[in-house]
């Protein structure tokens, strides 16, 4: 009767194992699913926005952006004035926020001074910022489902507009979500990472 019941309990604690392994699986999948989508968005992490990128460490980001000119304004925030033409200014602006949650580059520039002129003559993406947004459009719209572009609202590039999302931010997978707004005049761009 003992080895009867010795043998029952071994049983018991096998079964208990087997369906503990089985549980796991599913969710190792689900875990393997999201990094290996994690993965196809690698190049974002590598993407230079003036200079720097998601990866760069935090302590080189305003050496980088002060080498090119720009000021600090706080611990997150970079400016930068470019004159131009009848009293006009082009302003920059880096942003990084860096939480516990997410770490985000965000790049603006636009026209101050007199009126943006947009109609008529369509002047080209200055071409500092054209090779990022191009890079930025192919992981947002390229290589993607008709379905996917619409809903991202991807625009047809010209050499005077490159844009999607209406210039939000659009998720693209768990970790990452990219802004393009690109046009002569004003031009929006950010990377963020989610951990």
């Amino acid at each position: 009767m003992k080895n009867l019941q010795n043998n029952f309990l071994e049983a018991r604690y096998f079964f208990s194992q087997l369906a503990m392994l089985l549980l796991l699986i599913p969710a190792a999948t689900v875990a393997s699913d999201k990094d290996s989508a994690n993965n196809d968005n690698q190049p974002l992490k590598h993407i230079e926005i003036s200079g720097i990128s998601i990866a760069t460490p935090a302590g080189k980001i305003a050496d980088i952006l002060i080498a090119q000119g720009y000021a600090q304004v706080n611990n997150t925030l970079f400016t930068k004035q470019e004159q131009l033409q009848n009293n006009r200014k082009t302003i920059f602006r880096v942003e990084i926020e860096d939480t516990a949650a997410f770490r985000q580059i965000s790049y603006h520039r636009s026209l101050s001074g007199g009126r943006v002129k947009t109609a008529g003559d369509k002047q080209p993406i200055p071409a500092f910022e054209n090779d990022t947004a191009q890079q930025l459009y192919q992981l947002i719209c390229e290589n993607t489902s008709e379905e996917t572009k619409k809903t991202r609202a991807c625009e047809t590039v010209t050499t005077s507009s490159i844009n999607a999302g209406h210039g939000q931010f659009i998720e693209l997978d768990n970790h990452f979500s990219a802004q393009l707004s690109a046009t002569a005049a004003n031009t929006a761009m950010g990377i963020k990472y989610t951990y």
